[in-house]
């Protein structure tokens, strides 16, 4: 890590393969642009909430290609430290935790976020789902929404290239 820090990025996925934006004018009366699903990134490494917080390359995650990269900040933290951090955070965001409107990857996302950057991530994201029951048919959605969650909310990052965790 430089003086300058390390980078840290948001990686931003559609769970809906572009459903949502297609359906979402229709069923909602206003566009939605995608169901999130996200990640942060700092050293090369992809954090995200999917059956238990998982790692693994940058831009590999079982999701396929981010619609998106959003910058977040820097972090000075040591990798040392964010991996005790990271540890703490697990305790709170496990399988058995996941709620979709409560406990769900956007939020793991905000929390690691701050505890890197100091900063949440974009509001968008974050509050995607309370945002979408708020709207007159987003109980309609909402189990669409959690179909693909769960179905996403349990993946791992087995099968695919995980860097090392440090000893």
């Amino acid at each position: 890590m430089s003086e300058e820090g390390e980078a840290v990025q948001l990686y931003v996925y559609d769970l809906s393969n572009g459903l949502a934006r297609q359906l979402s004018p229709m069923l909602l009366g206003h566009m939605v642009e995608a169901i999130y699903h996200t990640g942060v990134a700092v050293g090369g490494i992809e954090y995200f909430f999917g059956g238990g917080v998982q790692r693994c390359i940058a831009g590999q995650t079982p999701f396929g290609e981010p619609m998106r990269k959003v910058e977040l900040g820097v972090t000075h933290i040591p990798k040392d430290i964010r991996e005790e951090l990271l540890a703490d955070l697990s305790r709170r965001y496990t399988a058995d935790a996941y709620n979709l409107i409560d406990n769900n990857c956007n939020h793991f996302s905000n929390a690691w976020s701050e505890l890197l950057t100091g900063s949440a991530i974009p509001e968008q994201y974050y509050n995607q789902a309370q945002s979408l029951l708020q709207s007159p048919l987003g109980q309609m959605v909402l189990p669409m929404m959690a179909q693909m969650e769960q179905r996403y909310g349990n993946v791992t990052a087995e099968g695919f290239q995980n860097p090392s965790r440090p000893t």
